[in-house]
C-alpha cells in the first residue's frame, strides 16, 4: 500500500471514530452538577452552570476555585467524555467545539474544515441541551428568602469542584516530587531539608460502588473524592478566669490556696510560740504570695494576646497591676502598689477566715495580722 493510501486510510479511520463519538454524544449532556451523584437512577436535572461570582470569602465553592466539566451519559458511551476531555493547546476540545474553532480542529486531526463544521453541529445537543426538571430521588430543601417566602432547592453535587479538589490534595500529599521524596525520607528515617505537606482527617467517599462509570465521566475517571472535616473547632479550656470586679474574688480563690490555708490553720492552732513556728508561718504566707504572683503573670500574659473587651468595673489599682496598657505607669508610680499589697493581705485573711476551705478558723491576733502584712510588703517589687 502506498504512503498516500496509508495516510488516507488513517485519516478515514480517525474521521470514522470522531463521527461515531459525535453521533453518540446525542445520548449525553455536558453538566456541572451530575444528578446521578444524588442517586444512580436519577435522569434529571441536567444543568451546566458556570455563572458564579468570585469573592474573597474564604469558602471552597463554585466561582472561587477552578473546576472541571462532567458528562451525564450511559456507561457504554463514556468515550464521548474522553474525547471532549482531550486538550489542544492546553484547552479542552469541548471549548474548541463551543467556540467553533474549526480550523484548529481540522489542522490537529488532519481533516477538512467542512467535516468539523458538521461535527460541531452534531455536538450541539450534548453541549447546550439543558433540563431543569427535578427527580424524585433528588433531595430537596425549603430555603427561606424573605417573610413567608422560600425557594424549593434541589441539592446536587458540584462534581467538577470536588474532583478537582481531590486532584489537588493528591498532588500535595502524594504525587508531587516533594511529597514523594519527603515520604521516602520519612520511611527510611532520613533527613529531608524541604519536608512535605499533608492533609489529615480526610473522609473518602465514592458513588456507584463497583461500577463508577454508571454515574458520570468524572466519577469514572477519579472514582473517589474527599470530604473535608467540617466539625466545629476544638476549644482549648481556659484555666484563667479574667477578673471583672475583683481579682481576689474571681481570678484567685481560696480553693486555689487550699493546702497553704490548711497548713497555716495547723500553725495557728498550735498553743506555743517560738521562732521555728514563726518561720513556718512566714514560709506559708510567702507561699500564698507566690501563688498570687504566679496568677498575676498568668493573667498579664493572657491579656497581652487577648482581643476581647476588658472589664471597666475593675478597681483602678488592679487595672494598673494587670492590664497591659498600664505597663509603663506600673513602673512609675507606687500608690497603686501599696493598695495591691493591702488587697493581698486582706485577701489572705478573708480566704482563711471567711471561706469554706477552713471549717473552724482561729481568730487571728494582732501580731499575726502584722506578720501577714510584713511578708506581703517584702514582695513589693515582685508584684510590680
Amino acid at each position: 500500500m502506498a504512503h498516500d493510501e496509508i495516510a488516507n486510510f488513517e485519516a478515514d479511520a480517525v474521521a470514522g471514530l470522531i463521527e461515531k463519538v459525535a453521533q453518540d454524544s446525542k445520548h449525553g449532556t455536558v453538566v456541572s452538577h451530575p444528578c446521578k451523584m444524588s442517586h444512580p437512577a436519577c435522569k434529571y436535572p441536567r444543568v451546566y452552570s458556570t455563572d458564579f461570582k468570585k469573592t474573597q470569602d474564604g469558602y471552597l465553592r463554585s466561582g472561587n476555585a477552578e473546576t472541571f466539566f462532567d458528562l451525564h451519559i450511559n456507561a457504554t458511551q463514556l468515550k464521548v467524555y474522553k474525547f471532549l476531555s482531550l486538550k489542544i493547546n492546553d484547552v479542552y476540545i469541548l471549548e474548541h467545539l463551543k467556540n467553533s474553532n474549526v480550523a484548529l480542529l481540522a489542522e490537529t486531526f488532519g481533516l477538512s474544515g467542512a467535516f468539523f463544521e458538521n461535527i460541531v453541529n452534531m455536538f450541539t445537543d450534548c453541549i447546550y441541551s439543558q433540563s431543569v426538571d427535578t427527580d424524585r430521588f433528588v433531595k430537596q430543601v425549603y430555603f427561606p428568602i424573605g417573610f413567608e417566602q422560600y425557594h424549593q432547592l434541589s441539592l446536587l453535587t458540584p462534581a467538577g469542584l470536588v474532583f478537582n479538589m481531590k486532584a489537588k490534595i493528591d498532588w500535595i500529599t502524594s504525587r508531587s516530587p516533594q511529597a514523594y521524596s519527603g515520604k521516602k525520607a520519612r520511611k527510611n528515617n532520613d533527613y529531608h531539608e524541604l519536608g512535605y505537606k499533608t492533609l489529615s482527617d480526610l473522609t473518602v467517599t465514592k458513588h456507584g460502588g463497583d461500577h463508577p462509570k454508571n454515574i458520570s465521566g468524572l466519577n469514572n475517571k477519579y472514582q473517589t473524592y474527599y470530604l473535608l472535616s467540617s466539625i466545629p473547632p476544638e476549644l482549648t479550656p481556659r484555666d484563667i478566669r479574667l477578673p471583672r470586679a475583683d481579682f481576689f474574688k474571681e481570678s484567685f480563690t481560696a480553693w486555689q490556696a487550699k493546702e497553704i490555708l490548711e497548713a497555716l490553720h495547723r500553725l495557728f492552732q498550735t498553743d506555743y510560740n517560738n521562732i521555728n513556728l514563726r518561720d513556718g508561718r512566714d514560709y506559708r504566707i510567702q507561699q500564698y504570695v507566690d501563688l498570687v504572683i504566679e496568677k498575676m503573670w498568668q493573667v498579664r500574659l493572657f491579656l497581652e494576646a487577648y482581643s476581647g473587651e476588658l472589664s471597666s468595673a475593675l478597681p483602678l489599682e488592679q487595672k494598673i497591676w494587670l492590664y497591659p496598657e498600664f505597663a509603663e505607669q506600673r513602673h512609675q508610680e507606687d500608690e497603686w502598689l501599696d493598695k495591691i499589697i493591702r488587697h493581698i493581705a486582706r485577701g489572705l485573711i478573708n480566704h482563711y477566715s471567711r471561706s469554706k476551705v477552713i471549717a473552724s478558723p482561729v481568730t487571728l491576733a494582732d501580731h499575726e495580722l502584722l506578720a501577714i502584712e510584713k511578708v506581703v510588703a517584702s514582695n513589693k517589687e515582685n508584684l510590680r
